[in-house]
């Protein structure tokens, strides 16, 4: 699968948030909440407890659902589905796919960079 400079840039930018909640978590936060507000929910990952995060894996999500809740991109993950790189388990028209196969997913699409 071929990355976009945005990836890329997106990258960079986990990159740097990374770095600065190392070294500011206090200031992260503040622009965390900055990046959500202002809809860019990637760049500010939320932490789940262990119970829900495996709760989430099971689950199998609209795009949509799986954007809100994890912040890989409804339109990427629209994408993935298209070029069979992750199966389609809803109805036509009304994909839903599995979290664990999207997480998968954007793991592989990552170490191709």
């Amino acid at each position: 699968m071929r990355r976009s400079a945005l990836d890329d840039a997106r990258d960079i930018a986990r990159l740097y948030r990374n770095t600065l909640q190392a070294i500011a978590p206090q200031r992260c936060a503040e622009i965390d909440e900055v990046a959500r507000k202002r809809g860019q929910h990637w760049a500010a990952p939320v932490e789940l407890p262990a119970e829900a995060a495996a709760a989430l894996m099971g689950a199998i999500l609209s795009p949509a659902d799986i954007e809100r809740t994890i912040g890989i991109p409804a339109g990427t993950i629209r994408a993935w589905i298209n070029k069979g790189v992750i199966e389609n388990q809803g109805e036509r028209g009304r994909p839903k796919v599995s979290v664990a196969d999207v997480l998968e997913a954007e793991s592989r699409h990552r170490k191709a960079a």
